[in-house]
């Protein structure tokens, strides 16, 4: 757990660092919500001040909305070129994004998932609605969905009103990356801040594997890490004392500062994990 929302920024902005100084070239998926746009920053500002290059790499959005005009700021194609592009030098082209604007939408899901596929994502930021939705995965998705179509709950368009403009309502249907297609990915990142975070969290990381928590599957993956403030973390069963925690392959739990783990939370994944079948499907929750 990072002492606050300005500390879990920083703590996503060095594992994004590690990883693009690690890779190159570097394929990051983004996460555009309003929990990002702190970590966005961040990297933006390290890229200015020279400590950071995002020249070579590749960035892949994880939903986009239907129904927005191409030049409208709420656009998460328009966030990530003002939060990332404008000020670094990560190319224009190397941003990939769900185009909503296509007549075919089901030929474009059909094609982002190939394009995200071949690319290899290598580490994937995520937040997590107060549903327990990733990307745009409302609660009853398929665990092994892929990319597609999907009608947004009114507790998501609740939520996320606040990023429009006043009287503004977010669209009601939306493009996104599966459950199935983001589990793909080598290296998974949840960031969450905030008291109305705290119950989602919560199921997610301690609760079992099932459709009505969508976050909930990424105990099925073996390289997870969740970066968490005191408010965020607080209905953990594990306490919101120790540190921010981690999932790594072996399954331990780590403390950036502090060496306690959380056994309940690695009992939660390894439950989890046991949850898959042999065959990759999932056992019903």
């Amino acid at each position: 757990m990072a002492p606050d929302r300005t500390a879990a920024a920083l703590r996503t902005a060095d594992i994004v660092e590690r990883f693009v100084s690690s890779a190159s070239p570097a394929a990051l998926g983004i996460a555009t919500g309003e929990t990002m746009q702190q970590p966005l920053a961040e990297i933006a500002g390290r890229c200015q001040r020279g400590a950071l290059s995002l020249a070579s790499t590749e960035v892949y959005l994880l939903d986009e909305y239907i129904g927005l005009q191409p030049d409208d700021p709420c656009s998460f194609a328009n966030t990530v070129d003002r939060l990332l592009v404008g000020p670094t030098d990560l190319s224009p082209s190397a941003v990939h994004a769900l185009n909503s604007h296509n007549p075919d939408l089901y030929a474009e899901c059909d094609a982002y998932e190939r394009r995200v596929r071949a690319a290899g994502i290598g580490l994937q930021l995520l937040g997590i609605g107060t549903n327990g939705h990733i990307a745009f995965n409302e609660p009853g998705s398929s665990l092994a969905s892929s990319t597609r179509v999907v009608r947004l709950s009114e507790q998501t368009r609740s939520d996320n009103a606040r990023s429009f403009p006043d009287g503004a309502q977010p669209p009601a249907v939306a493009i996104t990356q599966g459950i199935g297609t983001i589990l793909m990915a080598r290296e998974l990142l949840l960031v969450a801040c905030g008291q109305q975070k705290a119950q989602s969290v919560a199921r997610a990381v301690e609760g079992p594997v099932t459709r009505s928590v969508p976050a909930s599957a990424l105990q099925l993956h073996p390289n997870v890490t969740v970066v968490l403030d005191p408010p965020a973390a607080s209905l953990l069963a594990g306490g919101a004392s120790t540190g921010d925690f981690g999932v790594v392959p072996s399954l331990d739990c780590r403390a950036t500062g502090d060496d306690r783990g959380s056994p309940s939370v690695c009992r939660e994944f390894r439950r989890g994990l046991r949850g898959r079948r042999d065959d990759g499907g999932y056992q019903r929750a």
